[in-house]
């Protein structure tokens, strides 16, 4: 009995040794396929060292666990990197969505791995780089006047990365090309709300073209056919409250119920925060009043107009109301 005990020790001892070797033997490949670039068996590897090292209580083992802990994001972050360019290089579009996924799903990874293991770097450049692969899969579907499947993408780019101010303004392109009217403007108004710095503040000015450029063209379509009533249900359709208050108020103008702009007039004037919103409100405030044939009134909220287009046509309003 004694002499078999001592043999299962005797192997434990030898188990352990093999195992001890085994790790630092595929280290040592995994450093190997590192220093080579060869990323994606750099990662298979490293993923060995991890697993096979996890429950050692040898320095040497559990050193090469932690450097494979610090390369692994690395590694399948390239991993994921070549798989894009492999994406971008591909012209048939099944093959090429397939090839995205595939990088998407892996520089996912890295940025799970990254958080993980403390890699901050790792993770913050797979982040940027899935942002990137949708927005190039996405510009693809784009330039071919696929805006459906542009915006599909797009969407899904957004919702990694809300900060993202060109998946964005991408995606509410897409919206407005497809005649998603409220679904672009809610997203432009997402981006206008955001802090005014550096650097947001040209998406943020370009936020607020799109949405004044498709409100007024959506307004003009309408109102070539006499579709006051869409005006009125377009603009309920808008989230943001200042717009839809703006356009509500333009809208009643044109349908000539000059009694509901004065109701809502005033209100909507103080919602805006640009100085031109609000000179268009007042505008059309002191068209009413005038049209109601209340002068004072009517002065009084033409000369609160202060810009352009607004601001010479209201001044020569006011010079005839005063004769």
């Amino acid at each position: 009995m004694r002499k078999i005990v001592l043999l299962a020790v005797a192997l434990m001892g030898f188990t352990a040794a093999f195992a001890q070797t085994d790790v630092l033997t595929v280290a040592q490949e995994a450093n190997d396929a590192l220093a080579a670039k060869n990323y994606a068996k750099a990662a298979q590897l490293l993923e060995q060292v991890i697993t096979a090292g996890a429950e050692s209580d040898e320095d040497a083992v559990l050193e090469q666990v932690n450097s494979a802990k610090k390369n692994l994001p690395i590694a399948t972050f390239y991993v994921g990197r070549t798989a894009a360019a492999e994406a971008q290089k591909l012209t048939e579009p099944a093959a090429r969505d397939a090839k995205y996924a595939e990088a998407i799903a892996t520089l996912e990874k890295a940025v799970k791995l990254g958080t993980d293991y403390k890699v901050p770097a790792a993770a913050n450049n797979a982040k940027r780089m899935v942002s990137q692969v949708y927005l190039v899969q996405g510009g693809a579907y784009f330039n071919a006047n696929d805006y459906a499947k542009a915006a599909e993408i797009f969407a899904k780019g957004y919702a990694a990365d809300n900060k993202n101010t060109d998946m964005a303004l991408n995606l509410a392109e897409c919206y407005f090309k497809m005649d998603k009217y409220a679904e672009g403007v809610k997203v432009c108004s997402e981006v206008a709300a955001l802090p005014a710095d550096q650097k947001n503040d040209a998406a943020i000015a370009n936020a607020k073209a799109k949405i004044n450029q498709y409100t007024n063209n959506k307004i003009a379509t309408l109102q070539q056919a006499n579709d006051f009533d869409g005006i009125i249900a377009m603009a309920e359709s808008i989230a943001d409250e200042a717009l839809k208050q703006k356009v509500l108020v333009q809208a009643y103008f044109l349908k000539k119920d000059y009694d509901k702009v004065i109701e809502i007039g005033e209100a909507a004037a103080a919602l805006q925060t640009d100085a031109a919103d609000q000179s268009a409100v007042y505008f059309n405030l002191g068209s009413a009043y005038n049209a109601k044939e209340n002068k004072a009134k009517a002065i009084e909220f033409l000369n609160k107009v202060t810009v352009e287009p607004y601001a010479t046509p209201a001044k020569a309003a006011v010079a005839e109301l005063s004769k």
